[in-house]
């Protein structure tokens, strides 16, 4: 998706780009090149010489002198030609590239006090040929503007000067991203930290928060587009950035996190939709990650596990009354040998269908049957609409091939009605395949269950992988045996070997000796050709020997290979369900996850979520941290804590947390500061234990 260059990398460095790129006969960039001011302050005193000329990239002469660290001809072409400053590079490569990029690029901090003290564009200048944007020929993409391009080389001086130049924070590229989210996409991430950090603190606190949630064209925030890039590590940084520690005791530690982009209340493409709907098994990982792991365990048990149940439950059901209705089809008896000698009964006509008692029962199980297919249509084909063909068919986290089974299922119960009206003694196909289909669908609810949800996986895995491509090829091999059967037999009498007595027979037998469910079916009483023989042997050889092994070893390799990712596939299905219950429920019956801020003291109306964590001790910290839970009966202590943090009011929670203290045998001392009151307890094993209102 982009062209990412790391921050270390020199492909772009002025320096190397333009030696050897000097315009023949051009005395300028000539002069410019090396360091000749006298030579300079001549040609620019001549009427015999266009001080706009361009060299080979465009480039004019004040880039010429930047690209070769010529200082002193810069400030002379600055007095000279003031207009040059903001002038742009114009060829195709590298359009837009000012002086002030080439300073920036170059690290040379002086010059770019220099370009700003003189009137050098911040706002304007974008580098936007093709060595700077997302293509074939990108070598760097960073972002266009000069703030961005000084994030990402990683000089901590020149963004402080270019911000302090008011320097436009959140200036948007051609695909819409800002020097944060250029950080995002940058690979050396231990000097992105850095340059995140430090422009973040360099903003004000009401430019934080909304810069950090602009969005690109693609709809990402920096957070978002860390997840969609599957770059974890930049991701978890970000993450941590917006914790909050609500209290700490001992080396546990309470803490609560941000759920903006991350959650899909009021979010169309929020971090856990990015992640369900991605196919890289990188964006997968972050189903483990602090706080997505949380916030779908919080979503499952809040509201999604019932209505789940009742969906399984309520289909288990519906096709049931289905295969009750299919089983008790209107049939009537016919005289023997009027439809032939095998069918002995035939499709009732419709004013047959519906006259006594059972005939009424069994419709209200059809009604039941077509109204629950019109409902599975109209549900399927929205979702279909919503998130395209693309992303519907053969999507194995958002539903694999049961969406696909679903419409199928829906249009055969359709014809089959119009059969019924028609009274069509064909009705009995679309009814069969339906029930297939219908049953088969109940393996979509395996994704509740760990154990059943990873089978389903492997199968699905191994049928639309290894099996299919196995199929084409016996496909292929069984219609060349076929053909040469036939040929072989057509001479014969084929009453002794009726086997083979037509190609669509002949078909079938060869397939049944190809899963070794027949012997060649030959009469040993009479003489055979010899060539049957031999042609049999090397079928079976072939097709029963080798590529039905062949399919066994493929298979084998697949699901060892496969095993380690069931895990995290189960996991990233187990949200996509979860998110497609949140869809589908009526707004009334959802449950937000999270705590609102402001029942945890936070000036702001976003949501929480909470997660307990275990902070890093030594063994000294340790041993004596085992002692303290002891004494302390630690389930007690986090139940009671649980209930303090729920309180609204703050003085309601200190009194109960004194009561608890003093239960438990400690003695505290309070510490009133601004953020809230601060309670210490001294333990007799010299802990200490740290609670924030």
């Amino acid at each position: 998706m982009h062209c990412i260059m790391d921050m270390n990398e020199t492909r772009c460095t002025p320096s190397r780009r333009c030696q050897g790129r000097i315009q023949p006969g051009s005395e300028f960039f000539k002069a410019a090149h090396s360091n000749d001011t006298s030579s300079m302050k001549t040609l620019l005193m001549s009427e015999d010489f266009d001080p706009y000329v361009r060299g080979d990239l465009e480039e004019t002469i004040l880039h010429s002198a930047l690209f070769s660290g010529s200082n002193g001809i810069v400030k002379f072409i600055l007095d000279r030609i003031p207009s040059l400053i903001n002038e742009p590079m114009t060829s195709e490569m590298y359009k837009g590239e000012t002086p002030m990029h080439v300073a920036v690029l170059k690290q040379d901090l002086d010059m770019v006090k220099e370009l700003l003290n003189r009137g050098a564009d911040l706002f304007n200048s974008r580098a936007t040929g093709s060595c700077f944007v997302p293509g074939d020929d990108c070598q760097c993409y960073y972002g266009e503007f000069v703030l961005s391009f000084a994030a990402c080389i990683g000089n901590e001086e020149i963004v402080r000067t270019l911000i302090q130049h008011n320097a436009p924070l959140d200036a948007q590229d051609s695909l819409g991203n800002t020097v944060l989210h250029i950080l995002v996409l940058q690979e050396e991430k231990s000097q992105t930290y850095s340059m995140y950090d430090l422009i973040t603190s360099l903003m004000t606190e009401k430019q934080q928060p909304n810069l950090e949630e602009i969005t690109n064209k693609d709809g990402y925030t920096p957070l978002k587009l860390a997840v969609a890039e599957g770059h974890l590590e930049m991701f978890n940084y970000l993450v941590q950035k917006q914790k909050k520690m609500y209290w700490t005791m001992g080396t546990i530690s309470y803490c609560t996190y941000d759920l903006t982009n991350i959650d899909t209340w009021g979010d169309q493409k929020s971090v856990l939709d990015i992640i369900t709907n991605s196919r890289s098994s990188e964006v997968h990982k972050f189903i483990d990650a602090k706080p997505v792991k949380e916030l779908v365990q919080q979503k499952w048990i809040s509201f999604a596990y019932k209505y789940f149940l009742m969906w399984m439950v309520s289909y288990s059901l519906y096709i049931t009354v289905f295969t009750i209705s299919s089983l008790y089809r209107p049939l009537k008896p016919v005289p023997p040998g009027q439809f032939g000698e095998y069918v002995v009964k035939v499709q009732k006509t419709l004013s047959e269908s519906y006259q006594t008692k059972e005939d009424y029962l069994r419709l209200l199980g059809e009604l039941v049957t077509v109204i629950g297919a019109v409902i599975i249509l109209i549900s399927e084909m929205t979702h279909l609409c919503k998130i395209g063909p693309k992303g519907y068919f053969g999507h194995t986290s958002i539903g694999g091939p049961f969406p696909l089974l679903m419409i199928c299922y829906s249009l055969l119960i359709f014809t089959a009605v119009i059969m019924r009206l028609c009274a069509d003694d064909g009705e009995a196909v679309p009814i069969s395949f339906a029930l297939i289909i219908g049953w088969c669908n109940t393996i979509y609810f395996a994704r509740g269950f760990k154990t059943f949800g990873k089978f389903s996986i492997l199968i699905q895995k191994l049928i639309f992988g290894d099996f299919m491509h196995w199929c084409c090829l016996v496909f292929i091999c069984i219609m060349g045996f076929t053909f040469a059967f036939y040929i072989l037999f057509h001479t014969l009498d084929l009453t002794d070997y009726p086997y083979f007595s037509d190609f669509s027979m002949t078909l079938r037998t060869t397939f049944e000796l190809m899963m070794g469910l027949l012997d060649i079916p030959l009469s040993y009483d009479r003489p055979t050709p010899t060539n049957i023989y031999i042609a049999y042997v090397m079928y079976m050889l072939f097709v029963y020997l080798l590529l039905l092994n062949l399919l066994i070893a493929m298979m084998d390799d697949t699901y060892w290979r496969l095993v380690p990712e069931t895990d995290l596939l189960w996991k990233v299905q187990f949200a996509a369900v979860i998110l497609l219950l949140e869809q589908r429920v009526p707004a009334f019956l959802k449950v937000r996850s999270g705590v609102p801020g402001a029942l945890l003291g936070f000036d702001d109306d976003k949501w929480y979520i909470g997660v307990e964590e275990i902070l890093p001790e030594s063994e000294e910290q340790t041993s004596a941290n085992v002692q303290i839970s002891k004494n302390m009966k630690w389930d007690r202590v986090r139940k009671n804590l649980s209930r303090i943090i729920r309180l609204k009011d703050s003085a309601e929670s200190t009194r109960l947390f004194f009561a608890f203290m003093k239960m438990s045998g400690q003695s505290f001392l309070t510490d009133s500061r601004d953020d809230g009151v601060v309670l210490s307890g001294k333990m007799e094993q010299d802990g200490f234990m740290v609670f924030g209102v």
